[in-house]
C-alpha cells in the first residue's frame, strides 16, 4: 500500500474511538471491518445522513452495491492500519482487549471532543454515521466477513 496522509492514523484512531464509544465491547474481528467502512467517503456520506436508515448490513449492500464493490481491497488494504489503530488506542488507555474483545474505557473517550472543527470535517462525518456503524456491527461476526466477502 502506498503511503497516505488522508487516511492516516490519527484520523483512524479518532473514528475508531467515536465508534466504539457507543458499545459496550467488540469482537476483535469485528473491530477490523471498521476501517475499510470509514474510510470511504462515498459510504460515509450515506450513513451521516440523518434520514438513512439501517436495517442490516445485506438490506444496506443491496441498496449500494456500488460502495462495497472492492470492500474485500479495502479490507487488506486498511488491514495494517486497522491493527496499528488498536494497538494505540490500547496504549493510550482508550481501550483494553480482553478475551478477544475489545473493550472501550469511556472516561476516556468522553474527554475527546468529536465535533470540534480543529478535527476536520472528515471526523464529524464519521461521528454522525457512528450509530448506523453501531448498527451494522451488531450482526453476527461470521454473516458479517460473509456478506461483505471477505476473502480470508
Amino acid at each position: 500500500m502506498k503511503f497516505e496522509t488522508y487516511n492516516n492514523i490519527g484520523f483512524s484512531l479518532i473514528s475508531f474511538l467515536s465508534i466504539i464509544k457507543n458499545m459496550n465491547s467488540l469482537e476483535y474481528s469485528k473491530s477490523l471491518l471498521i476501517l475499510p467502512i470509514v474510510l470511504h467517503d462515498p459510504l460515509i456520506n450515506y450513513l451521516k445522513d440523518g434520514r438513512t436508515v439501517i436495517k442490516g448490513i445485506e438490506d444496506l449492500i443491496l441498496s449500494k452495491v456500488e460502495y462495497f464493490l472492492n470492500y474485500n481491497d479495502r479490507y487488506f488494504n486498511y488491514l495494517s492500519l486497522s491493527l496499528n489503530t488498536i494497538m494505540f488506542a490500547e496504549k493510550m488507555s482508550y481501550i483494553k482487549i480482553e478475551d478477544n474483545k475489545i473493550i472501550p474505557i469511556k472516561e476516556e473517550i468522553e474527554k475527546i471532543n468529536f465535533n470540534d472543527n480543529e478535527l476536520g470535517n472528515r471526523t464529524k462525518n464519521v461521528y454522525k454515521a457512528s450509530n448506523n456503524i453501531v448498527k451494522i456491527l451488531q450482526e453476527d461476526v461470521k454473516e458479517l466477513y460473509f456478506k461483505l466477502r471477505v476473502e480470508i
